[in-house]
Order: structure tokens, then C-alpha cells, then sequence
């Protein structure tokens, strides 16, 4: 049978395997207390953090700005890094910042301003939730998009300055410290009133009895006391 003229092409020998370099041998070597340098990162700070850093100025006027970084840069219980640059500017921006102190409920620890196109609006959004949150009523991302457009309209609010889309639901929860509940199961119809009025029934059935009878009511399982 004829040899096909077809061969296969020889493979490339293949290249030795690059091995990655070993870190000399520390046997024998004596002991040292020595640590690797951290790389100092800079975080941006809450307002809270900013405000600490306010006081401590005003507390040594005498030290420099670098000596005031290096202080809280150097704290065991807490660093906060930051440069000299940005103190510079957040001591210019001083009087807007501790302005902003009662802003809403989660204003400290945001690190950013919540920016606000009407204040009236939002504040009188605010206090519609907290009346639900009062009446035990839960919120969700849907009633809080229609009832904005509510106040929207109450308020005479211009087309243009209409929030749209569900971007502002998040910002504005967590600056108001607003979270959303799911109730499940038995606890989606339970009538808290209800509730209360049974619990007062059974401490007043359960004052008939003596102390070390009165954990056997339901197994256990209900403590009135």
C-alpha cells in the first residue's frame, strides 16, 4: 500500500518549566520582631470623623496640619488616614459641614452630603413614614415611588424637578435609617391589638396561681410574666 504524502508536523520540544525563584532560607537566622510596612491607604471619612478631627484642632492650635495626620494616622485604637491636602480643604468647607449635623437621622456616618432638591418634600415624606412605621405598618420600594409622586404633586413640585426611576429609594432609606420588613406565615395576619388584650387576660388568669406553677401554662411555652 502507497505511503500517503501527507505527514504530520513535528511538535515543538517543549520549553523547561519556569520555576518561580525561592525566598532564601531562614533556618538558622535569628529572630527578629520586625513586621511588614503597611501601605497606608486613605479612606474617605464619615462626617462624624471629620467633626473628631475639627475638635482635636481646636484643642492644639499649635500643631501643624502634617502633625495633626500623623496623630490620627498613628492611633492604636482607631487610625484615620488621611492627607494634609484633604484636612486642608475640609477646614475650608468647615461651617457647610457642621451645618449639615441635623440633616437627617444617619447624617454622621455618611461619608458623601445627601443632596436634596426639595426639602419639603422629603421631610414631609419622612414623617408619613415614620406614622407607618408608628402604626406597626410595614413600607416597601413601591409605596415609597407613589407616595413620593403624592407629595410631588401636593406640593406643586415643577415636571422638571420630579424624581423618576427608583434610584433615590436606597439613599433615602439608609439616610433616614428606613428598613423593609417581610412578614411571613402566621405573622403576616397577626392582630397586634388583639395580641396585647389576650396577654392581659392570661397574666390576670395566671395571678390565681402560685409562682412555681405558673411556667406549666402551655407547656412552657408562653411566658406572661
Amino acid at each position: 500500500m502507497p505511503k500517503s504524502p501527507l505527514h504530520c508536523k513535528p511538535c515543538e520540544k517543549p520549553q523547561p518549566y519556569a520555576h518561580k525563584p525561592r525566598a532564601p532560607s531562614k533556618k538558622g537566622a535569628p529572630k527578629t520582631s520586625a513586621k511588614p510596612a503597611q501601605k497606608k491607604h486613605h479612606d474617605n471619612l464619615t462626617l462624624h470623623d471629620w467633626l473628631t478631627v475639627f475638635i482635636f484642632v481646636d484643642e492644639h492650635p499649635t500643631l501643624s496640619q502634617s502633625d495633626i495626620c500623623d496623630h490620627f494616622g498613628s492611633k492604636l485604637d482607631g487610625a484615620l488616614v488621611f492627607s494634609q491636602a484633604a484636612l486642608s480643604r475640609k477646614l475650608k468647607n468647615r461651617e457647610e459641614m457642621e451645618a449639615r449635623v441635623n440633616d437627617n437621622p444617619n447624617v454622621l456616618s455618611s461619608k458623601h452630603p445627601h443632596a436634596v432638591t426639595r426639602p419639603d418634600v422629603e421631610w414631609a415624606f419622612f414623617l408619613w413614614v415614620k406614622h407607618i412605621e408608628e402604626k406597626q405598618e410595614t413600607v416597601n420600594g413601591p409605596m415609597l415611588k407613589e407616595k413620593q409622586k403624592h407629595f410631588e404633586k401636593n406640593f406643586n413640585v415643577p415636571e422638571n424637578e420630579c424624581i423618576t426611576g427608583n434610584g433615590w429609594i436606597p439613599s433615602f432609606c439608609q439616610a433616614y435609617k428606613i428598613k423593609e420588613y417581610w412578614w411571613h406565615g402566621e405573622a403576616d395576619s397577626v392582630d397586634l391589638e388583639a395580641v396585647e388584650a389576650e396577654q392581659q387576660c392570661v397574666k390576670k388568669t395566671a395571678d390565681a396561681y402560685k409562682e412555681k406553677y405558673r411556667f406549666n401554662i402551655d407547656e412552657t411555652s408562653l411566658f406572661a410574666m
